[in-house]
C-alpha cells in the first residue's frame, strides 16, 4: 500500500508516460501545470517555468503516492 500524503503548493510531481519518459506537474492555488518539458529520467526536471497547459487533477491522484513528488 503507497502512503497518502498531504497536498502542497509548489510541488513538483514526476508523471511517467507508457514511452518511459516522464511529464512534470506543478500544483497550484487553482489548478495543476503541466510543463512543456518531457523527461528521460525522474531526474531531467524542466529547467524553465514554462508550462503547456494548465488542468484539473483530483486531489486523490496527487496525495496518492502514485507520482512522485520530485521538488518544491
Amino acid at each position: 500500500m503507497v502512503k497518502s500524503r498531504r497536498l502542497k503548493i509548489g510541488d513538483v510531481y514526476a508523471i511517467p508516460l507508457p514511452n518511459e519518459k516522464y511529464a512534470f506537474g506543478k500544483v497550484f492555488k487553482a489548478g495543476f501545470g503541466i510543463y512543456e518539458h518531457i523527461g528521460d529520467s525522474i531526474e531531467d526536471l524542466p529547467e524553465k517555468e514554462v508550462f503547456q497547459f494548465n488542468v484539473s487533477v483530483y486531489k486523490d491522484v496527487l496525495t496518492s503516492g502514485k507520482w512522485e513528488i520530485v521538488d518544491s
